[in-house]
């Protein structure tokens, strides 16, 4: 088997460790499924299983690798979600205040049914992330190729909560 070039992740036996701690991929098909089940009703419970996973995935990195600052965090997560298989995403923005991240490629566009149910799950990803690294954040999507053929890629906007 080709090694990956994720950080922290190991393979053995059919096992993924990411950092020790057993990793599974989530294939995209998975949320074609729900969608073709619960249409837009999906849309909470794909942010909410997002957010759950980018919350893990980024206490893991910054556990494990120590960035130093917000800018070295946000960097370290985008490397990491682009190694996943949704899509290359890159910091365009980054202050205590609001990130906003690029994502090229969004693995919807690649899919037979290509809609936006992938970038639900995608802003609950960046949800989680989003809530460790500004403590409060709300995200939205400002651009989205999907929906607008034309574009090059979704843009989302990571905002923290006033409190």
């Amino acid at each position: 088997m080709k090694d990956l070039k994720l950080k922290g992740l190991e393979y053995s036996d059919g096992i993924y460790r990411l950092f020790n701690k057993r990793f599974v991929f989530f294939p995209p098909q998975i949320i074609d499924l729900l969608s073709s089940i619960y249409g837009e009703g999906v849309k909470p419970l794909l942010i909410w299983l997002g957010k759950k996973m980018g919350r893990v995935l980024i206490e893991i990195w910054e556990e494990n690798l120590k960035p130093k600052t917000l800018e070295d965090l946000t960097n370290a997560f985008c490397e990491m979600f682009s190694n996943m298989g949704w899509g290359k995403i890159e910091p365009h923005e980054i202050t205590e205040e609001v990130i906003i991240l690029k994502l090229y490629h969004n693995i919807s566009s690649y899919m037979e049914n290509n809609f936006k149910y992938i970038c639900y799950f995608i802003s609950g990803i960046l949800s989680g992330f989003g809530e460790f690294a500004l403590y409060r954040a709300s995200v939205s999507e400002i651009e989205c190729m999907i929906i607008d053929m034309e574009k090059r890629c979704c843009i989302f906007k990571i905002e923290k909560k006033r409190i």
